[in-house]
């Protein structure tokens, strides 16, 4: 079994005990499986949004299409003759508008990256695991939450399932109830260790443990994928 092969069997939950014990002391210990790893996670998050807007595709098409044929056709000829120019460059503007008031508006401690829970396919009977990933995919964490606590307190071994229920109170505005899962998750030498430290910081910083919030936001490492969002909590603490 090649490297990737077993980040999808460890994603699939389909290692043994053993097997997925191992492969976790190594997530810990090797910088280039720790890549590798985040790396696969990173690229199922972007086929996963790609997919999501493929299908507003007509939506966005059914919505727009009136509206442009509403403003052009009242337009005098000449400019209906350079109507798809003037179309794309509305659009463009549109687009570039949009872009730049992401880029500039400020980024606030709310503000931060949550890859989508892998394998959230369920098959056959119910799993409160993948059922819960299903949701929690599609941003509808109150429905999400309960098979994710199901899910996180059934099999207290599953880290994956403890990470994203710990997010998904964090989502429902419960931190103070999030706060001990990321903490718990902080003991262990999974992969979600070193990002656990950034939402245990949140939490603190949420229920206004300001000591324990500078604690752990400091412990986020540079090249984590939330030391920026740590340092912002660390800006407000000042």
């Amino acid at each position: 079994m090649n490297l990737y092969e077993q980040i999808e069997a460890y994603i699939s939950n389909a290692l043994s005990p053993e097997e997925r014990a191992d492969f976790e002391r190594q997530l810990a210990q090797d910088p280039e499986i720790k890549k590798a790893y985040d790396d696969w996670l990173y690229t199922e998050a972007v086929v996963q949004k790609h997919e999501t807007a493929e299908k507003q595709v007509p939506q966005l098409r059914a919505l727009l299409e009136p509206l442009t044929k509403a403003y052009f056709d009242k337009q005098p000829a000449v400019v209906r003759r350079t109507g798809r120019v003037r179309k794309l460059m509305l659009a463009a503007v549109a687009v570039a508008a949009v872009f730049v008031l992401f880029i500039l508006t400020p980024a606030g401690i709310d503000r931060y990256p949550v890859t989508p829970m892998p394998n959230v396919v369920v098959r056959g009977a119910a799993d409160h695991s993948k059922e819960g990933g299903q949701l929690f995919n599609a941003e509808q964490y109150p429905a999400a939450l309960p098979h994710l606590k199901a899910a996180a307190e059934g099999d207290p071994e599953d880290v994956m399932a403890a990470f994203y229920y710990g997010v998904c109170l964090l989502k429902t505005e419960q931190p103070a109830a999030a706060l001990p899962v990321f903490e718990k998750l902080l003991q262990s030498s999974s992969v979600y260790q070193e990002d656990s430290y950034f939402f245990a910081a949140l939490c603190a910083y949420k229920t206004s443990n300001r000591a324990l919030a500078e604690k752990y936001a400091t412990a986020v490492p540079k090249n984590n994928v939330y030391y920026k969002n740590a340092q912002r909590i660390l800006k407000k603490l000042k």
